[in-house]
């Protein structure tokens, strides 16, 4: 599948399977993270991967009590340093960075 027929095909989903995501998947996902471009190539992201059921619940409700966080196998917490890298208009580049990254995690 070419990039074109991955961006077609996305949508997003909210039911998930009762099982565990492999972990040659997971690490494909996380891959693509890395190799997204970011502002001089700083990386100021973090990806955390939370597995546990009861850590899941409660990130459900950190989430405004979005459900499926809670249901999912797995969720992929995005963090970043926001005290980083500043674009010239001022704008920190991390939004920019994580999306991007993010982004590629969903073509992946």
């Amino acid at each position: 599948m070419d990039v074109y027929e991955a961006i077609e095909q996305r949508h997003s989903i909210r039911a998930y399977a009762d099982r565990p995501v492999e972990q040659d998947k997971l690490e494909r996902i996380l891959e693509a993270a890395r190799k997204a471009p970011s502002a001089s190539n700083r990386q100021e992201w973090r990806f955390v991967v939370v597995t546990d059921k009861e850590t899941r619940q409660k990130m459900m409700h950190a989430a405004s009590k979005q459900t499926f966080v809670a249901q999912a196998p797995v969720v992929i917490a995005c963090c970043a340093e926001t005290d980083g890298h500043v674009m010239r208009c001022g704008q920190p580049c991390y939004p920019i960075d994580v999306a991007i990254a993010v982004d590629h995690m969903t073509l992946a």
